[in-house]
């Protein structure tokens, strides 16, 4: 879960950095601002993907400790509701921030202003933040399930 947050830090200020280059092109660690775009969008997805493993892999652990302890209740179930919270926003900005990270080379040869690929990317990292704070609720819901399961943590109410 750490390594989620760290990597979605990295990309945050790797998509500020970005958004920064689109206003007045410079290069950061003698990288282009495509070449650093490209770094920027390997780094983003690889973020994105880790968190829907983490949340997969979550998922399944508690369904086979529910099976291998006969524990009955609705654990995972309520895994089940979490993906389904944090998955439409997080696969929205993939979409969202992917378009962007392509119209860039559309802005770039002057096909399109460099205002529709700058409003895009600007919403794209708007909505990332966005994203972020449902999935960080959803990692706090998720740990307190798997504490609830092991018998650490009350049940909650509501």
């Amino acid at each position: 879960m750490y390594s989620c947050y760290f990597f979605s830090l990295v990309s945050l200020l790797m998509l500020l950095v970005v958004f920064a280059q689109s206003f007045n092109p410079f290069l950061v660690l003698k990288a282009s601002p495509m070449s650093f775009l490209i770094l920027t969008s390997i780094v983003y997805l690889f973020a994105e993907t880790l968190i829907m493993f983490f949340f997969v892999g979550t998922g399944i652990s508690v369904k086979e400790y529910m099976l291998q302890h006969k524990i009955h209740g609705n654990f995972h179930k309520r895994m089940i509701a979490i993906k389904r919270l944090v998955y439409p926003p997080q696969l929205l900005n993939i979409l969202i921030l992917m378009v962007a990270f392509i119209l860039y080379g559309a802005a770039d040869t002057g096909k399109i202003p460099v205002w529709t690929y700058q409003t895009l990317l600007f919403l794209g990292i708007m909505h990332f933040c966005y994203a972020k704070t449902i999935q960080h609720r959803s990692f706090r819901d998720n740990t307190f399930i798997i504490l609830e399961m092991a018998g650490l943590r009350q049940p909650c109410i509501g």
